[in-house]
């Protein structure tokens, strides 16, 4: 039931009370109750139809005294200060930002775990824009697929002293998967230049900040 990425996100909780926003299939809640990461856990989602798979599979493992679902958007659906641990997984990193920033007081008051499909870049801005703290970020695999899970506090971070470390932090860099992310990064910028100069209408302030970004990861493999 559980793959490698939803392992790793649910190493990183010790809670009294966890949330899980955009719960899907309701997979983290079962295993935060079943191997005692958590006390009790708020499982949320949009949409109706996940959020009654997910009932579902609560009521097969006996645990629906343990969890309780919520049909809602993002982080309205907790009261202040009700979840010690949020859990935002699985979506878009822009989707993340606008989530956090809807409900930014509640955000303040939890550790937020995140795990960000894309919009990386963007999502570490926000966080260090908006009075945040990565205060770690791991790295897992499956197959083919690198992600990104951070933990996340309330509390001014320094921010990052180039723009290419927003796409590839400094402390990843001995990180034991780091080479994964550092190819698929390239692969993404590469593609994007290809794309680019394809186009009929090429941005060239855009093209050009990509194959910068290229040159700089080539001085990050040879700074290794």
């Amino acid at each position: 039931m559980l793959t490698p990425r939803l392992n790793c996100i649910i190493n990183y909780v010790n809670s009294a009370v966890a949330a899980d926003i955009g719960t899907d299939h309701a997979y983290i809640p079962i295993e935060l109750i079943r191997s005692g990461r958590a006390r009790r856990v708020i499982a949320s989602d949009v949409k109706k139809g996940p959020l009654e798979i997910a009932e579902g599979n609560i009521k097969k493992y006996g645990l629906s005294d343990k969890i309780e679902t919520r049909l809602g958007s993002g982080i309205s659906v907790l009261d202040r200060s009700e979840a010690d641990t949020v859990i935002i997984a699985g979506m878009g990193g822009e989707l993340i930002c606008e989530i956090l920033k809807a409900d930014i007081d509640k955000a303040r008051e939890s550790t937020l775990i995140i795990q960000p499909m894309n919009a990386q870049y963007e999502l570490r801005r926000f966080l260090i824009e908006n009075g945040f703290t990565i205060e770690k970020e791991d790295i897992e695999n499956e197959k083919h697929r690198v992600y990104n899970i951070m933990i996340i506090k309330n509390g001014e971070q320094k921010p990052f002293d180039k723009d290419i470390d927003y796409h590839i932090p400094v402390y990843l860099y001995s990180h034991p998967k780091f080479k994964l992310l550092y190819e698929k990064k390239l692969r993404e910028f590469n593609k994007i230049i290809a794309g680019l100069e394809k186009s009929e209408n090429c941005d060239i302030e855009r093209l050009n900040y990509y194959k910068n970004c290229v040159k700089e990861m080539e001085e990050i493999k040879n700074g290794l």
